[in-house]
């Protein structure tokens, strides 16, 4: 009798230990265990001092996207597991992005929008496992970086001066925010303000052209009608455009007409940090 019960008991035992096993074996780490999900934190540190963190964002995987303003944003989608490409993007006033190419809206005068909004990107390939939350860090990398313009009469009458206007020229209307690359040489213009004998003009870029010649171009128009144009090339100080975010300020002396048969000219440029040069 006692050996019959001892064979019961090391039966019920091991039904006991296959079920545990069974159970073991079904428990997963998430409720999705076929697929998988992407959780994305966006880092700003690179952006320039002058920027705000945009209001919204889009994040793309694979053919799926999603809008999303929070700093940590649960991706929305069940993945299948695998390879993904990771874009993260805002889409900024007079920019448009398609796939990972970013453009500047063009203008009716046949140059771009001299003052779109701050872009901002982050693309990275990702892995995404079956009964997993993959997390990420994306760094938001800067694409638009301020120029500012700013001149004072040193010859002529400013007061004589009735509108001005400044164009530039060898600047980047494209960008490829996967790799960096940049390309769509452009013209770009924009009005001065003028405070006394002082004109300022700003302009937002994607970049310049390394290779292009930058001719910055004013066109001044006197309160009695005439007009003049005046030609400076800038290269010199826009070399390295490409290689910062924080903003860029040159100034220089603009000199006026005050006689018939003269043009007027800009000199003495230099970057708001120092340096000189004369650029005619």
């Amino acid at each position: 009798m006692n050996k019959k019960a001892y064979t019961i008991a090391l039966s019920v035992a091991a039904a006991v230990l296959s079920l545990a096993s069974c159970v073991k074996d079904e428990l997963y780490h998430t409720p999705h265990p076929d697929f998988g999900m992407v959780r994305v934190t966006t880092e700003w540190n690179g952006r320039s001092s002058e920027t705000v963190v945009p209001d919204k964002y889009t994040l793309h995987i694979g053919e799926r996207s999603q809008e999303t303003s929070n700093g940590t944003s649960l991706f929305g989608a069940l993945l299948n597991p695998g390879s993904y490409t990771l874009l993260v993007h805002n889409t900024p006033e007079d920019i448009t992005v398609n796939g990972t190419t970013a453009t500047v809206r063009p203008t009716d005068s046949g140059g771009i929008a001299p003052m779109p909004g701050y872009l901002f990107a982050s693309s990275q390939d990702i892995y995404v496992q079956a009964d997993d939350t993959l997390k990420v860090t994306a760094p938001m990398l800067q694409f638009v970086r301020r120029l500012d313009i700013g001149l004072t009469v040193t010859e002529g009458d400013y007061d004589r001066v009735a509108s001005a206007t400044a164009t530039l020229g060898g600047v980047v209307s494209t960008v490829d925010v996967a790799t960096g690359g940049r390309g769509g040489e452009a013209t770009v213009a924009n009005g001065f303000t003028q405070d006394g004998d002082k004109f300022s003009a700003v302009f937002r870029l994607l970049g310049i052209i390394p290779a292009a010649d930058h001719i910055l171009t004013v066109d001044v128009l006197f309160t009695n009608g005439d007009t003049q144009t005046i030609v400076s090339d800038i290269s010199e100080w826009l070399g390295g455009f490409n290689e910062s975010v924080e903003p860029l300020k040159l100034t220089g002396e603009l000199l006026l007409p005050v006689e018939g048969g003269f043009s007027g000219m800009i000199s003495g440029w230099q970057q708001a940090d120092g340096g000189n040069t004369d650029a005619h």
